[in-house]
């Protein structure tokens, strides 16, 4: 398998791309976080969304900015 692929997509040099998949340290980064329902989260690079999910879920407003076309497109249809 190659490791620069992840969930269909390969990861682009050009954006430094790292993909978080380890559920420990997304769940390290998200208490980190600590999302509150009553805040506006800005998310730079949400890449394939794994802190944009559960961070989305606590939260009343969470804008994300991704510059990838391809992951934008994937991350306005999920």
């Amino acid at each position: 398998m190659n490791s620069k692929k992840h969930l269909g997509h390969t990861a682009r040099k050009r954006f430094g791309q790292n993909f978080l998949h380890d559920t420990s340290v997304i769940q390290g980064i998200v208490a980190a976080i600590y999302p509150q329902p009553n805040q506006f989260l800005v998310e730079i690079g949400p890449g394939l969304g794994a802190l944009t999910e559960p961070v989305g879920e606590l939260v009343d407003h969470l804008t994300v900015v991704e510059l990838d076309r391809d992951l934008a497109e994937r991350l306005r249809h999920h």
